[in-house]
């Protein structure tokens, strides 16, 4: 028997975009699934579309909470999950339907393997233009470096590693990990450093785009906490402390690096909300 792979689908008020999401799920050639649709507390037709969906497919778990953001109910999700694997996907986005056959790979050729992580298609739905991103090859880490400055690096590179969507994680270390409910800005980046802390594995990259990300469906909360520099500051700081004390001059080189990074996506945030 294959792996099974828990997906989990935070859910609030969706239903314009929910169709299309889960049967970019159901629909994937990797078959053995169990696909956790956490409602929190919608106000609109999701409920429904998700009950629908679970009387024709039984490998569809719900489960209902009063509305208390994306992070309870992704944690939700986290402790009912019982795959081999965890990915996450959200309500207002789709997948290529190769989506986990290609991500699970890693994991069945290369016991090391301790993340997948792939591309993602931007997609501006007022628009109707779309950027395929994060396709570039990266090195691998190096074989003296420490797994600090390697995710450093990373973080600095681009930002393929910040999102928590684009991956497919090992259960037992990613039920060890919660998503902040305190944050409300890069709460994923977060739980992706986390994640790493746990385990010391190699990291794959799919080169492909099989993740959509879709534009334009976002409350305006979201899009204001990215021109808040108290925000970027308070995830330095999270970055900071899960990098801990004596670091390498190499290590304090990277970090500089980032913040450079995160303030020049500071400054290009405010430009565009004005």
């Amino acid at each position: 028997m294959k792996p099974k792979v828990s997906i989990i689908v935070p859910i609030y008020n969706t239903a314009k975009y929910l169709p299309n999401c889960l049967d970019s799920i159901i629909n994937q050639t990797y078959q053995n699934l169990e696909i956790i649709l956490v409602n929190d507390g919608s106000t609109d037709n999701s409920e429904k579309i998700i009950e629908k969906y679970a009387k024709k497919d039984s490998r569809i778990k719900i489960i209902s909470q009063k509305n208390s953001g994306q992070s309870t109910a992704r944690n939700a999700g986290l402790k009912k999950a019982t795959g081999d694997y965890i990915g996450f996907v959200d309500s207002d986005d789709e997948v290529s339907h190769i989506f986990i056959e290609q991500l699970i790979k890693p994991y069945l050729t290369d016991p090391q393997t301790s993340l997948s992580v792939c591309g993602l298609r931007y997609n501006w739905l007022k628009t109707n233009t779309q950027k395929d991103v994060f396709i570039n090859p990266i090195r691998p880490k190096r074989k003296n470096e420490s797994q600090k400055s390697y995710i450093l690096f990373l973080l600095t590179i681009d930002g393929r590693m910040y999102s928590s969507v684009n991956k497919l994680y090992l259960t037992n270390h990613a039920k060890k990990c919660q998503f902040n409910i305190n944050l409300n800005f890069a709460e994923d980046t977060k739980f992706v450093l986390d994640y790493l802390k746990k385990t010391k594995g190699n990291i794959s990259f799919i080169l492909k785009p099989l993740y959509t990300y879709n534009f334009g469906t976002e409350t305006s909360t979201i899009s204001k906490t990215a021109t808040n520099w108290q925000n970027w500051q308070t995830s330095y700081n999270n970055l900071k402390n899960w990098l801990g004390n004596s670091l390498t001059i190499k290590e304090r080189f990277w970090l500089h690096a980032v913040h450079l990074r995160w303030r020049i996506s500071y400054l290009r945030s405010k430009r565009r909300a004005k």
